[in-house]
């Protein structure tokens, strides 16, 4: 690909060049949903449009285009057609693409009562009339009619071939009548028929073909949205509120200045549980149009987040108090869970089937949903109050929080939506509800593909978690997630944060519980996490845990159905996503298990037990198979555990030969005679002494069929068995040993080798078992038979049996020079052989002397003892632990024995520092130093002497053979002498002899010792490695786990800060200082003059921000100082507002030094019946603007309700424009970030540039 794209550049250089750039400008539009192009759909239509001009022209103007050659040449006119026909059919097909997603219907919504009703019903009871202004008169109109007219009116605004911009412009009166039109069918309607035509009517549609003209009074999609979020909100159910927010977000909030207030006001005229269940529809609907959307993504305003989060946060310490003073609201509010369920959705959900980097999980195949998981959602989020089960008009609170990261628009969530409808609507069990998906970002995904770091995943989950717990403050939370990645960090941080949120976390094990990252048992302990934690690997035991926790979560019969949908969605899985047999048996064990500890619960609560998965038979009664054990016949079939009961032949070899043989020469006898099969059957019955079921089943087999016949699902089952024995046992008895059985539980079924030792009682146990035909002294006779002729009767799972293969005789090799290499314990040419090559292994491991460095599988480590005559080589290791080593020579190397080890050896001259062979003495200046007792020491703890110095006796080998089992003793004591403690004594250091060495040197002004010193210039190279690859671990460097601490007392977040303007209940007050052990601010009241009167101690919830009174954000004000503009944002931590003046000065005031709104600030553009005109005066003293006239020069004195702004419509505030390109270029990452300061380079200093005076803005 890398020369296919070169070679490109040799070949057209300059249009190589053009696709670049448009790709990176197309780059830069997807991955900025931010960016001001992206605020309305009008400015993303223009961008297409020109981008696939752009490109076109590119291709046919550009000279080493391939394609300009064809248009210079022969058709140089048709380049101008070509772009436009290009440019006209994307503007086409994209609004045609925006048309069909804005009439889309909500999935997962359902109609209120009132919404539902019937027509008839409807326009019986609706007095009210619609006047129809085509007509000339008042008609009485039916609702269906009204829908008709508003669909009617669409049509004719909204032409499929001719855009909007030229259709206004053209037949703009036209155009306005229609819309004035559907604005009088809104405004006339009665409450019932109001809702009823937002919830049939396509109201996202409605919004967005419904203008803001520029002509006075033209503002019809302003009027239309006030209209329905404000003048008559109070009359939409909860149904119609969620369809007018989504209708908002559809229309992108940025399209109008007015639209994140019309939200505001939506979210605060609702109350209580008719709040949350807005906030919960909002996130039902089954796209990703959610709340956590609105209130995060396209809310840009602080303060308006922060009332909405204020609001929400009030409303549920409203419904906490009903639920605390046990009203009757707080009776019908225990009839739901009140529980959100997040889940992940790879491997926790559906299998991954290890496919990098969705998962691990290979148990299952791709796509594969896991047997209970559905079930258990719903159970879940039913709790153990309310129906049984989940009502067909229930709204759900189930919530996906997924790792795969956000891309375009909803370009990657589609994906999964899709998948959760088709869970939906599956056979069997299925989705109670349309969940809700919170998805990731591209920063936490690449990041962790480059690094392989699960921190950043756990992190945005935990964020993601964070902003949800804020949208539901009145919920509780469970977390389902799994341990393949950082889901179980994640619900650590969880905890951290809100350990009175999370109820519970279930933790779907993939892998070993070792490698779970973030898990630390000793740590999850103490904080009370691990207590709060089920570690699992079927959702039945999962439930298991619900439905016995304290207070339970679950219902006992929640459990059953629990597991009744495991075994159904077991079945469900088809046989082409099994990837062997063996995979499904395995997976079918394992979910048995699980099931039996189900039902264990379900028996002792007296409930009716689900039926265990039943394996398919693979192997007939009678049929000759071959075991593990040996050559046998099948006599019986256990479908619950896949056990064949199996009459396993152990005669010798040579006789099941012979009779093989014979048995084979009478069939082939049998054969040329014309005798039937039945005859080959009976001699075939003779020969293995075996007897037909018909005529005698023999003790194991009876009690076999009779397990295999029971059902777990009887009033009548026996508490004593056993559970299903596990895929990875490998005895041949019923039951799994990793089970505990209890002290009520029965034994056992026989083993293979307890069947001889009890056929006697087993004999007399199946008396009655045996058919009326056979008496039991026949029995008898005809098992002791078998058991003389070497048969026995095991129990085997079907994994362990394979088809039937004749027996034969082992060959042996004939050759002498191969029989020589068979090792034999009877040989003795074998056993010198053996010998001799252990003795030519030790010629080839050279001779390793004392205090040599090597390296093993285990780390570093030096040379204590080389024994030649074991090959064994002891090491004392010399890494990041401490141990002392016997390994294997072959194992063990040289420090540096490759080529550059060589190599630095060579020219470096790196000796070995350890004393030779059998030289115990230490040097003089060891003796001195660390060695022995009072040698002085200058640590960074203050100066000490030595009192327990090093061992001088290095022991000799005997010695390291008979105390190799002893601690040595690496580290000195130095009592440090420059301070004492409470009681007079001076305090003991521990250290080792290299640090003790290190602070001597560093007393004495020399360089720290090392163990050895390069002069060439190896060393120089060295440094130069050991430089960069520390600078390389700098860039990045996986983070560790971390422990977060243990806190004693819950510490609470600040939000505002000191000096902050806000508001209270008592009045106005400036925040003072917060006490972060109760999070309580202190907080000065002032009175209307400016002076406190009172000192009030508040929490959070308890104020709010302080806002000029009657002011609104992106609106026009009058300040203090004369000075009209617009105010930008209002920090809500503090109160500053932010007003941007008509002259481009930047004014960071007070609320207080902000006088009143404006309908329009001096310098903006206004529209009047007199036409278009400009602000040059505000007078305040009679409240009347002067309006320049765009005609004539004419001044126009005129009140606030005679004209409009025009700036409020953000269409015509030129969106497309290239700057947002220069800004990306030219501005710096910190400014980007949230909270970065506001440049103060533009504020009054600006006014001297202007050539308004201040005289005239007053």
């Amino acid at each position: 690909m890398t020369l296919f794209l070169l070679a490109l550049f040799s070949v057209a250089p300059i249009f190589c060049s053009c696709l670049c750039a448009l790709l990176y400008i197309l780059y830069y539009f997807l991955a900025n949903e931010g960016t001001s192009i992206h605020h309305a759909q009008e400015f993303e239509n223009r961008f297409w449009t020109v981008f696939f001009v752009l490109l076109t022209m590119a291709g046919i103007y550009v000279k080493d285009s391939p394609f300009s050659v064809y248009f210079e040449s022969r058709h140089p006119g048709w380049g101008f057609f070509v772009m436009f026909i290009v440019g006209y059919g994307v503007h086409t097909w994209d609004r045609m693409v925006h048309r069909k997603h804005l009439t889309s219907q909500v999935g997962g919504l359902r109609r209120g009562a009132s919404a539902a009703q019937s027509l008839l019903h409807l326009n019986a009871h609706i007095a009210g009339s619609v006047v129809s202004a085509h007509a000339g008169g008042k008609v009485q109109m039916t609702l269906e009619e009204q829908l008709e007219r508003i669909s009617t009116c669409i049509n004719n605004i909204d032409q499929l071939l001719v855009p909007s911009t030229i259709n206004n412009f053209i037949n703009q009166q036209f155009i306005m009548r229609n819309e004035r039109e559907i604005i009088s069918i809104f405004e006339d309607a009665q409450p019932k028929a109001l809702n009823w035509l937002i919830s049939h009517v396509k109201l996202a549609l409605v919004f967005y073909k419904i203008k803001d003209h520029r002509n006075f009074r033209g503002q019809h999609r302003t009027e239309l949205i006030e209209l329905l979020a404000v003048d008559r909100v109070s009359a939409l159910t909860i149904y119609s509120r969620v369809l007018l927010l989504r209708a908002l977000q559809l229309m992108k909030l940025p399209a109008n200045a007015r639209a994140e207030h019309w939200v505001r006001n939506i979210i605060l005229s609702t109350h209580q549980d008719d709040l949350s269940k807005l906030k919960t529809m909002t996130d039902t609907k089954g796209d990703y149009f959610c709340m956590n959307k609105l209130i995060y993504s396209d809310i840009r305003s602080d303060t308006v987040r922060q009332d909405i989060l204020s609001h929400f946060r009030k409303e549920a310490a409203v419904q906490q108090a009903h639920m605390d003073m046990g009203t009757r609201k707080a009776r019908l509010r225990m009839e739901q869970g009140w529980r959100k369920i997040l889940s992940d959705v790879d491997d926790t959900l559906t299998s991954s089937g290890g496919s990098y980097p969705a998962g691990i999980d290979k148990r299952y195949s791709k796509k594969v949903v896991y047997p209970g998981v559905i079930g258990l959602y719903r159970e879940l989020d039913l709790g153990i109050h309310g129906p049984e089960e989940f009502p067909s008009d229930g709204v759900g609170n189930l919530v996906f929080l997924s790792a795969r990261p956000h891309l375009y628009k909803d370009f990657s969530e589609k994906h999964n939506f899709s998948k959760f409808e088709k869970l939906r609507e599956r056979q069997g069990s299925r989705l109670h509800t349309i969940p809700s998906l919170l998805a990731g970002d591209l920063s936490s995904g690449r990041e962790f593909m480059m690094t392989n770091d699960f921190e950043p995943l756990a992190r945005k989950k935990f964020q993601n978690f964070k902003q949800f717990v804020s949208i539901y403050p009145e919920y509780r939370h469970v977390f389902i997630c799994d341990n393949g990645q950082g889901d179980v960090r994640a619900g650590e941080l969880m905890y951290d944060q809100y350990p009175r949120h999370l109820d519970c976390l279930f933790v779907h094990l993939v892998q070993d519980i070792q490698k779970s990252y973030g898990f630390d048992p000793e740590r999850w302990r103490r904080k009370g996490l691990l207590s709060r934690t089920c570690f699992f690997k079927c959702y039945p035991d999962a439930a298991l845990y619900a439905a016995t926790l304290k207070p339970p979560l679950i219902r006992i019969s929640g459990l059953r159905r629990v597991c009744q949908d495991a075994v159904a969605d077991f079945e469900m899985i088809l046989p082409s996503q099994w990837s062997s047999q063996s995979q499904k048996r395995d997976r079918r064990s394992e979910l048995n298990q699980s099931l039996w500890r189900c039902n264990k619960l379900l028996q002792s609560r007296g409930e009716e037990t689900v039926a265990l998965i039943e394996s398919p038979r693979q192997w007939e009664d009678g049929e000759r198979v071959r075991t593990t054990y040996g050559i046998g016949v099948i006599k019986g079939f256990d479908p619950i555990a896949d056990l064949y009961d199996v009459e396993i032949d152990w005669r010798p070899l040579d006789e099941q030969i012979r009779d093989f043989d014979k048995k084979e020469a009478a069939k082939k006898d049998a054969e040329k005679r014309g005798i039937l099969s039945l005859s080959s059957n009976q001699a075939t019955l003779q020969t293995v002494v075996e007897e037909d079921e018909s005529n005698c089943l023999s003790p194991t087999t009876s009690f076999s069929k009779q397990s295999s016949k029971q059902s777990l699902t009887g009033n009548d089952r026996d508490n004593s068995r056993t559970p299903p024995r596990s895929s990875s046992g490998n005895d041949l008895s019923f039951g799994a040993s990793g089970f505990d059985r209890g002290k009520d539980s029965g034994s056992p079924e026989p083993t293979l080798d307890e069947t001889t030792a009890s056929d006697e009682i087993s004999h007399a146990k199946t008396k009655a078992l045996v058919p009326p035909s056979i008496t039991t002294k026949e029995v008898g006779v005809k098992r002791k038979r078998s058991l003389i002729q070497g048969i026995a009767v095991a129990k085997v799972q079907g994994k362990y049996i394979a088809k039937f293969s004749p027996p034969t005789l082992p060959k042996r090799q004939s050759d002498e020079k191969n029989r020589s290499k068979t090792f034999s314990f009877w040989a003795t040419d074998s056993v010198k052989s053996a010998v001799d090559s252990v003795e030519a292994s030790k010629s080839k491991q050279s001779l390793l002397s004392p205090g040599e460095r090597v390296t093993t599988p285990y780390g570093v480590g030096v040379v204590v003892e080389h024994r030649k005559k074991t090959n064994i080589i002891v090491v004392d290791m010399t890494g990041p632990w401490t141990a002392r080593a016997y390994l294997q020579e072959s194992i063990v190397k040289r420090e540096g024995s490759g080529l550059i080890g060589t190599l630095l050896r060579s020219f470096t001259g790196v000796t070995a520092t350890s004393p030779k062979r059998g030289d115990s003495s230490p040097s003089k200046a060891e003796r001195q130093f660390s060695y022995a007792a009072g040698a002085k020491v200058v640590s960074p703890f203050g100066e000490g002497k030595v009192i327990r110095p090093l061992s001088l006796q290095i022991p000799s080998s005997s010695a390291l053979s008979s105390n190799a089992s002893k601690e040595k003793v690496n580290t000195i004591a130095v009592r440090l002498t420059g301070w004492t403690l409470r009681d007079g004594s001076h305090p003991t250091l521990y250290c080792t002899m290299n640090s003790a060495k290190e602070w001597k040197s560093k007393a004495e002004g020399k360089d720290p010792p090392s163990h050895h010193r390069e002069n060439s210039l190896f060393s120089v190279i060295g440094s130069m490695v050991s430089g960069t690859v520390a600078s390389f671990q700098k860039i990045r460097v996986p983070r560790e786990i971390e422990a977060p601490a243990i806190k004693i007392e819950t510490l609470f977040e600040r939000y505002y800060k000191d000096g902050a303007a806000v508001t209270t209940a008592y009045g106005d007050g400036t925040v003072k200082t917060f006490r972060a052990s109760d999070g309580f601010y202190c907080v000065s009241l002032l009175m209307k003059s400016g002076e406190v009167f009172a000192t009030a101690y508040l929490q959070e919830d308890s104020m709010s921000y302080r806002l000029a009174r009657g002011c609104q954000e992106g609106y026009p004000v009058l300040t203090r100082y004369g000075l009209s503009g617009v105010l930008q944002s209002v920090n809500p931590t503090t109160g500053v507002h932010h007003v941007i003046t008509s002259c481009g000065a930047m004014c960071y005031l007070q609320p207080d030094q902000v006088v009143r709104p404006l309908k329009a600030a001096v310098g903006e553009d206004v529209s009047t019946k007199f036409g278009d005109g400009k602000v040059t005066k505000y007078r305040l003293a009679d409240d009347k603007y002067e309006i320049k006239l765009n005609w004539g020069g004419a001044t126009l004195y005129a009140e606030a309700k005679t004209f409009d702004r025009i700036d409020d419509r953000m269409e015509y505030k030129g969106g497309f424009r290239m700057g947002w390109i220069l800004n990306f270029f030219y501005s710096r990452e910190e400014n980007k970030e949230e909270g970065a300061q506001r440049s103060r380079s533009n504020s009054f200093s600006m006014l001297s540039q202007s050539n308004l005076s201040t005289r005239s803005l007053r």
